[in-house]
């Protein structure tokens, strides 16, 4: 694809050899080429191009010139593949209005690794930039959203939209917004799903939207049904069911003897790697092994020091610590519902009978 004298993308299966072009990156002359047998591409007149790094896709370049625009006619200032040289990296779109940090938009239509994927966000936040990472075609799934998509790594939150995810379609061009995603164990990911088409919508649109966030009517039922498939086996060639299975077989008991409040009933943001009951069997291993009194402070600790190592990768994540700690304060509460601790003036005491195996 180049940019013709109105700025406007062709394809070289479209373009003319009358006409003039400029790459969309470096705005170099390129020239057409076509043949019988090589297929129709740009080539550039000069210097080889130094902005496209990762090999753009007709869908890169089409959806980067569409959020420019779209941003652009919302009145934002736009730069597409802005050279910021402290950070050794160009944003596809680099957008800012009045005295906000500027935003860098990336819009990803290929493969990236967790490790450059945390060193590209943390690089921009540390030098004072946003970034909102918007995902391409290879990203999007058809119907539901379940825990081992792809695209969670890239799980972004706020406070309005919870936790969420954003689409781009080129085809449209519209914007998906995936949000207040949360995960129920063994189940496709509960969200609500908002288009903003670019002919009816607008950025401030979009920035503000605020959705009234819905809970799962349904997760006790879910939950329930989720305990007796896995009691009765019919998961168990699942690589984190038998993960399950063994870390109960090493501490003296089954799945099918667990007791019922280490199965969660509450849906919660999908930020572990696996299911939320391994957070809760870990949990009620560890209380096993601790005094009946304990402080407030002791229990936080223990908490979340069985919930560190269980966290999925998301870099992305804003507020990731404070997720954690609402978690942490979310199984505590639960833990009083479900009368596995009991306030006393100097803590909690553990109630024994809840922190034993079940008889088969």
């Amino acid at each position: 694809m180049a940019q013709d004298q109105q700025d406007h993308l062709i394809l070289a299966a479209d373009a003319t050899r009358q006409a003039k072009y400029r790459c969309p990156g470096c705005q170099g002359m390129v020239r057409l080429k076509r043949g019988r047998v090589m297929a129709a591409h740009f080539a550039h007149q000069a210097a080889a191009c130094q902005t496209f790094s990762e090999g753009e896709t007709a869908e890169h370049l089409l959806g980067k010139q569409q959020l420019a625009a779209w941003f652009q006619a919302s009145g934002y200032t736009v730069q597409i593949e802005a050279a910021l040289p402290a950070l050794h990296q160009r944003p596809d779109v680099l957008v800012q209005q009045g005295s906000q940090p500027p935003l860098a938009l990336e819009f990803q239509c290929s493969p990236l690794s967790v490790t450059r994927l945390a060193e590209r966000t943390q690089g921009y936040r540390q030098h004072g930039y946003r970034v909102l990472w918007v995902l391409g075609s290879p990203y999007h799934v058809s119907g539901r959203l379940r825990s081992h998509a792809k695209a969670l790594k890239f799980l972004q939150y706020s406070p309005q939209w919870g936790c969420y995810l954003v689409f781009w379609d080129v085809t449209g061009p519209q914007l998906q917004l995936d949000l207040n995603l949360l995960s129920c164990d063994g189940d496709p990911l509960h969200l609500q799903r908002h288009y903003f088409p670019v002919q009816r919508t607008t950025v401030p649109d979009l920035l503000h939207y605020r959705p009234q966030l819905t809970i799962p009517t349904v997760v006790a039922n879910h939950y329930q049904a989720y305990q007796r498939r896995l009691t009765l086996g019919r998961l168990g060639q699942q690589p984190q069911v038998v993960a399950l299975q063994r870390f109960c077989y090493q501490h003296g008991g089954t799945v099918a003897t667990m007791p019922d409040w280490v199965y969660p009933m509450i849906a919660k943001v999908p930020i572990l790697a696996g299911p939320y009951l391994s957070w809760y069997l870990h949990v009620f291993v560890r209380l096993r092994l601790e005094p009946l009194i304990l402080s407030t402070v002791r229990l936080q600790q223990l908490l979340q020091a069985e919930l560190t190592p269980l966290l999925a990768p998301v870099s992305c994540l804003n507020g990731a610590d404070a997720l954690q700690q609402q978690l942490v304060h979310d199984l505590l509460a639960e833990l009083v519902t479900r009368q596995v601790i009991t306030a006393v003036p100097t803590g909690w005491r553990l109630n024994s009978q809840q922190l034993r195996w079940k008889r088969h």
